[in-house]
C-alpha cells in the first residue's frame, strides 16, 4: 500500500493564508470561521492548528504578511536617496500592493473596530509607518530640504492615515480608478505637504 505524500508545511501554511485572503475578499472578518477557511483548501481541518492557534493568529499573520509588502514598497522612499523618482517610486509600489489586496485590508480595517487584537496587529502596522515617515521628515529637516517647523510626529500621522482611508476606500470596491492617477494625487499631496509646491 503505497503512502500519501506529505504536505510542505511551508506550502501548506501558505494555502492557508491564500484561502484567508479569498474569503475576506468576499466576507467581513466576522464571518471568518476555521471551517469556511479550509474549505477552500485541499487540507483537513486539524492542519489548521499545525501553523496558527485560532482564526484571530491567521488574521495577524494577513495583516503582517500584507505589512511586509507595504514595507518593501514605501521603504523605497523612506531609505532612498533620488528624492522625486524614489518617492514617485514608493506610490506605485503602495498603489499596485492596494489594487491587488484592498478588499482584504478594507476587511482588516473594519475588523479592528470590533477585535481588539486585528485592531492592535492593524495599529501596529499603521504605526509602523508612521515612525519611519516620521524619521525621513526629521532626516530632511535636518538636511534643510523640509521647513524646520513642521511637525513631524503630526504630519507624518496626517499623511499615512490619509494613505490608509483614501487607499482602502478606493481599491476595496470595483470599478478602481486609474492607478496612475492615485500615484499622481498621492506623490502631489506628499511632495506638496512636505516640500512646498513643485514645478
Amino acid at each position: 500500500m503505497s503512502r500519501r505524500p506529505k504536505h510542505d508545511p511551508r506550502e501548506s501554511e501558505r494555502e492557508i493564508l491564500v484561502a484567508a485572503e479569498e474569503f475576506l475578499r468576499e466576507r467581513p472578518f466576522r464571518e471568518m470561521t476555521v471551517d469556511a477557511v479550509m474549505s477552500r483548501t485541499g487540507l483537513k481541518r486539524p492542519a489548521f492548528y499545525v501553523h496558527f492557534r485560532d482564526r484571530h493568529d491567521l488574521a495577524l499573520r494577513v495583516v503582517e504578511q500584507l505589512g511586509m509588502e507595504i514595507g518593501e514598497m514605501v521603504d523605497r522612499w523612506l531609505v532612498g536617496t533620488d528624492l522625486v523618482n524614489d518617492a514617485r517610486s514608493a506610490f506605485k509600489g503602495l498603489t499596485e500592493v492596494y489594487s491587488q489586496h484592498g478588499a482584504v485590508l478594507r476587511a482588516l480595517s473594519d475588523a479592528a473596530g470590533s477585535d481588539e487584537k486585528v485592531e492592535a496587529a492593524y495599529g501596529q502596522l499603521i504605526q509602523q509607518f508612521i515612525d519611519a515617515t516620521t524619521k525621513r521628515i526629521v532626516d530632511d529637516q535636518a538636511d534643510g530640504r523640509i521647513k524646520a517647523d513642521l511637525d513631524a510626529v503630526e504630519t507624518a500621522r496626517a499623511l499615512v492615515w490619509m494613505d490608509e482611508r483614501y487607499l482602502t476606500q478606493t481599491f476595496s470596491r470595483e470599478p478602481h480608478p486609474d492607478p496612475d492617477l492615485v500615484v499622481d494625487v498621492l506623490y502631489n499631496i506628499w511632495m506638496s505637504a512636505l516640500y512646498g509646491p513643485r514645478s
